[in-house]
């Protein structure tokens, strides 16, 4: 089985979309503030749940991001998968709280159809690859969070973190939440233990700009998974670019427009995903609409898989 089928699963930039928020509730730099970081410098403390409601905050004010054009270049970093990586394009679509779609394709002489999408009940996977045999593979929401769909090859990842991702997920306020600022790099860091699906003890972070984003600089810059006993990072999304604007309520927005997502263990794939259009914000979409973006499709011929029904074993290296 190809290894691809088992992994793939100009606006208005105002410079407040954190400057007015964090400044008022005490976060990152003061304006007196002496020169750059450094190790002479310090950052204030800042308490854990500040942060959590800038994310939720924020969250509130971003209810969809629809008609997203998209390139997304798919690359395995092992010594499974040939080179080169694998460019696709398509569009994009997410409403809170689970509604999500990702359909793409490659153009020229690859041919890799890819599309990956979720709703309130469940989340689904297609991949087809050159003439090859595709992939088809869902779970319900309840069956991967109790932990009885297993994703394959165990990567460490949840349909929420695409939300996540985005700036669209709310974070619950009885998580055990920590707070490092880093002075050296001018960041905050907020973690908090957690357990994925499949049982194993991790920490999840969320670094922030320490000062506040302006143009095309992301407020948040990171959202990553690590080992809970090494410490070693399974996985990450960089907010690499961001875009910004005010909404029809006069909320300031922000979203990604080009990030990162890498898994480093036990697979090292990545995900590089830009939006390259301007996306409409907090539209509506139609009930025909919905069910169209937000729902399973059938596909001719394919028969999907549910994961918590079936089995998945890597090559060995």
């Amino acid at each position: 089985m190809n290894r691809l089928h088992l992994i793939l699963a100009a606006a208005v930039l105002c410079p407040s979309v954190g400057c007015e928020w964090m400044k008022q509730n005490g976060i990152g730099k003061p304006d007196n503030f002496p020169g750059k970081y450094g190790r002479d410098r310090e950052l204030p403390p800042v308490a854990p749940e500040k942060l959590v409601a800038y994310l939720n905050d924020r969250a509130a004010g971003l209810q969809s991001i629809t008609h997203a054009e998209v390139r997304v270049l798919a690359t395995d970093r092992s010594t499974l998968m040939p080179t080169p990586p694998v460019s696709l394009t398509g569009e994009l679509f997410a409403a809170q709280p689970r509604n999500f779609e990702l359909d793409t394709r490659s153009g020229g002489l690859v041919n890799v159809k890819m599309f990956m999408g979720s709703n309130d009940q469940e989340f689904w996977v297609f991949a087809r690859v050159h003439t090859g045999d595709p992939m088809y593979m869902y779970a319900s929401h309840a069956d991967f969070e109790a932990g009885r769909a297993k994703l394959p090859g165990g990567v460490p990842f949840e349909p929420e973190w695409v939300m996540q991702a985005l700036g669209m997920a709310t974070f619950s306020p009885n998580n055990r939440y920590e707070v490092k600022p880093d002075p050296k790099v001018g960041t905050y860091t907020l973690s908090w233990p957690a357990t994925t699906p499949n049982g194993m003890l991790v920490v999840k972070e969320v670094v922030f700009n320490a000062d506040p984003a302006d143009g095309k600089k992301s407020q948040v810059k990171r959202h990553a998974v690590r080992d809970a006993k090494g410490g070693k990072e399974l996985c990450y999304a960089e907010i690499k670019e961001a875009r910004t604007e005010r909404g029809a309520d006069g909320r300031v927005l922000q979203y990604p427009t080009l990030m990162v997502l890498r898994w480093e263990e036990p697979q090292k794939f990545e995900l590089k995903l830009e939006i390259t259009n301007a996306p409409q914000i907090n539209q509506p979409l139609t009930a025909e609409e919905a069910k169209r973006h937000f729902r399973r499709r059938a596909i001719a011929g394919v028969t999907p898989i549910d994961l918590a029904h079936a089995r998945f074993d890597l090559p060995a290296k």
